[in-house]
C-alpha cells in the first residue's frame, strides 16, 4: 500500500524500512506524533514563505531606489530595469501571500 511519509509527504510503500526521498525511518508513530510533524512542517513552510515575501519587498524597494537614482526629481519616465524589478516584486509578493494564507489556514485546522 502506498502512504505518505510523515516527514516529507512524498509517497512511499507502507512496508518500506525507510522513506526513499528523505531517509526517514517510519517507526510506529502515534497520531499525535504525526500531527506534530505536520504542524512543524507547516510552521517551517510559513517561515520560508515569510522570508520569500521579504525578498519580494526588497525587490520593490530596490526598484524604487533605482528609479529615484535615475531621476532625482522624477521628471523622466522610469527605465526598463526598475519597471521589471517592481513587477517581479509585486507579482512575487502577491503569489507568496496567497501561499502564506493557505498554509496558515491549514495550520489553523490542525490546532
Amino acid at each position: 500500500m502506498i502512504v505518505e511519509c510523515p516527514k516529507c509527504n512524498k509517497p512511499m510503500s507502507s512496508v518500506a524500512p525507510r522513506c526513499p526521498a528523505c531517509g526517514f525511518v517510519p517507526e510506529d508513530l502515534s497520531d499525535e506524533q504525526r500531527e506534530e510533524l505536520q504542524r512543524r512542517r507547516l510552521r517551517d513552510r510559513i517561515y520560508h514563505l515569510k522570508m520569500t515575501s521579504y525578498v519580494a519587498i526588497s525587490l520593490m524597494l530596490a526598484a524604487c531606489g533605482w528609479y529615484w537614482w535615475e531621476s532625482p526629481e522624477f521628471t523622466q519616465a522610469p527605465g526598463t530595469v526598475p519597471v521589471i524589478l517592481l513587477s517581479l516584486g509585486v507579482v512575487g509578493y502577491l503569489v507568496t501571500r496567497v501561499f502564506l494564507h493557505s498554509a496558515r489556514k491549514q495550520l489553523k485546522k490542525l490546532r
